[in-house]
């Protein structure tokens, strides 16, 4: 799939020094992945990280399973899906620090990860200063609980005099993930996604429209409570294209603390930069959980363990 260069949305001038700033800008890229083929996705990172930096972003957050490509959809072989984990691991993290170091980001990239005999649906935290920390994601829908097993810590990472937490896919459905990150203090949230459900309103020719249209409607509505809630700027970043035998929407979304939809691309490859405000965050009155909300007994995992907080210092 090709690239395409696309306007930044909500965007201002470039901090020069984040930690000290009121404002900083987050990209968010819906990247198409290549299957099984980490090399090649991570020269794509690259790609988008520098034009995210060039647009003057300093935070860049990329689709769930972005390096490795979605292999517990794909028709890989086992050992081949697993190649491709391993080659991930060896691979990944050295390049995101240089290019963090390089560029004086903080990226957050999904990828899939094996501990043993255990897969992980990660996501891997590289601020200018190197490694942070790496995200399982927490709640599993019934096609991936086979797969991989759910993580139980929700980091809320300090970067760049900035404080935020990370979030994978079905992560979505669960507000309490985004109101135990604004109790720990964090400013934003950085969802990787790789939902290719729908297919069947992909048109013949390829067009996602209505794919993606479909998509943007569950989870907008799903976006906006949750940042009403918990007084939170979310950003939702979507693999794009054909991978494998799925097909991705190329979805980007945006909402702000007040649970306004700010930004949104869809539904090809492409970027969005969007500001963060500490007065809007200042500024907004978080509602808190619904009436019709069971909060008793605190978060959980998709398997029913509790979840706990874990707070990441970083570097400036």
């Amino acid at each position: 799939m090709g690239s395409a260069t696309l306007p930044a949305v909500s965007r201002g001038s470039a901090p020069g020094d984040p930690a000290d700033a009121e404002t900083v800008q987050v990209a968010a890229v819906a990247m198409h992945s290549a299957m099984g083929q980490p090399a090649v996705n991570l020269d794509r990172v690259e790609m988008w990280l520098r034009r995210a930096r060039h647009a003057g972003a300093r935070f860049a957050v990329f689709p769930e399973e972005c390096i490795t490509g979605s292999v517990n959809k794909s028709t890989l072989a086992d050992d081949a899906g697993l190649a491709a984990i391993d080659d991930a691991a060896r691979m990944a993290v050295p390049r995101l620090e240089a290019l963090c170091r390089e560029l004086g980001m903080t990226a957050v990239v999904g990828t899939v990860e094996r501990r043993g005999a255990r897969r992980f649906n990660s996501a891997l935290i590289v601020g200018p200063a190197g490694y942070l920390a790496t995200y399982d994601k927490m709640w599993l829908p019934g096609g991936e609980r086979e797969y991989f097993e759910p993580g139980q810590t929700l980091p809320v990472i300090e970067s760049q005099g900035w404080r935020f937490a990370v979030g994978i896919c079905a992560d979505l459905q669960r507000g309490d993930y985004f109101r135990l990150a604004a109790d720990a203090g964090a400013e934003f949230f950085l969802l990787c996604v790789a939902g290719s459900g729908m297919p069947e309103l992909v048109g013949p020719d390829g067009d996602q429209s209505k794919q993606a249209e479909a998509h943007r409607a569950l989870h907008v509505k799903l976006m906006r409570r949750w940042s009403a809630q918990s007084g939170l700027y979310i950003f939702y970043a979507n693999q794009a294209g054909k991978s494998g035998s799925s097909w991705f929407p190329g979805l980007v979304l945006a909402t702000d603390p007040h649970g306004q939809l700010i930004a949104e691309h869809l539904p090809t490859e492409g970027m969005l930069v969007t500001e963060v405000s500490r007065r809007v965050l200042a500024d907004a009155c978080p509602t808190g959980p619904g009436e019709e909300e069971d909060t008793a007994g605190g978060p959980v995992n998709s398997a029913g363990r509790d979840v706990s907080v874990r707070v990441v210092p970083g570097t400036p």
